[in-house]
């Protein structure tokens, strides 16, 4: 036991080395972790509420006093961003952690079984991939009601197609392989085949493509709420609804700073993607590099 602890142990290391000699995959990790605190103390770090409104400081430009500035309702920029930060990564994760079960589930299906079962998942995922993502959530939202809960449920229901492509293609060069065969003619269970090996054997994909995904969930997430479709009074992309009325009057900071955090945000999540994919494939970033040389040499 001790010695599965020390591997274990050993590997986690080994894995956290190839991680980090990305600079910016650790900027990526710093940033969301650093985040993710924030948002959840917030209410330590701010002792201010964030609704309350403030008219005698209505749409102060950014200073030391308030760095981003404050709102038309004279409410700090900086204290309405930190807590709009934890309806979207809520969402993000939850959402994010949806699409990825779901399409790893069917996927491995479609692959292990074939046939008919193969094709009824496989159309249905070609039906959502031809229907723009973010008008059926729309459409959805507006026919189920506006909550945090339908919002987090359709988006990962929406979003599941592209994993189980993904998922489906690796089971598939999975079954041909001999360990697999030898597994199946020794009897092994459907079950022993799917959890022991074929879902191992493609944590690493899964798990880089789930955190590929969050970045997309985190842009629908905004776009709805910047539509009203969610019922959230403070989130990020409610802060640019209502700041585009006064992007004119020159209050440029209303809608700069909650932009700023949505982009920094998907950024940090595409770094941390960018840095789990090459940690967990390095021959993969070897290959790519030695191409770049012989491309050089060529020239």
């Amino acid at each position: 036991m001790t010695e599965r602890c020390l591997s274990g142990a050993g590997k986690a290391m080994q894995l956290w080395k190839a991680y980090a000699r990305s600079k910016s995959a650790v900027f990526g990790l710093v940033f969301l972790v650093g985040l993710a605190l924030a948002a959840a103390f917030a209410g330590y770090i701010f002792h201010v509420n964030p609704e309350l409104p403030d008219l005698a400081k209505d749409r102060v430009p950014p200073s030391f006093e308030h760095w981003f500035g404050t709102d038309y309702l004279g409410r700090d920029q900086l204290v309405l961003i930190v807590y709009g930060a934890r309806p979207s990564l809520i969402i993000a994760f939850t959402a994010g952690a949806l699409l990825s079960v779901l399409g790893t589930l069917t996927g491995v299906l479609a692959g292990y079984f074939g046939g008919r079962i193969d094709g009824f998942i496989m159309r249905t995922a070609d039906v959502f991939l031809t229907i723009p993502t973010l008008p059926l959530v729309i459409l959805v939202v507006a026919l189920m009601g506006p909550n945090l809960f339908n919002v987090m449920l359709i988006i990962g229901l929406t979003g599941w197609p592209v994993m189980a492509r993904i998922v489906r293609a690796d089971t598939l060069s999975l079954m041909k392989r001999e360990f697999i065969e030898i597994e199946r003619v020794m009897g092994a269970s459907i079950r022993r085949i799917l959890f022991m090996h074929l879902l191992p054997n493609q944590l690493n994909s899964i798990l880089v493509y789930t955190s590929l995904s969050i970045p997309v969930v985190i842009l629908t997430e905004a776009g709805l709420e910047f539509l009203g479709l969610t019922p959230l009074s403070i989130s990020w992309g409610f802060m640019l609804n209502t700041s585009i009325s006064y992007w004119i009057s020159g209050a440029w900071w209303l809608s700069f700073f909650p932009g700023l955090a949505i982009f920094s945000t998907a950024l940090a999540f595409y770094f941390v993607s960018d840095g789990l994919k090459e940690a967990l494939n390095p021959k993969a970033k070897r290959r790519r590099e030695s191409l770049v040389v012989q491309l050089a040499t060529r020239k």
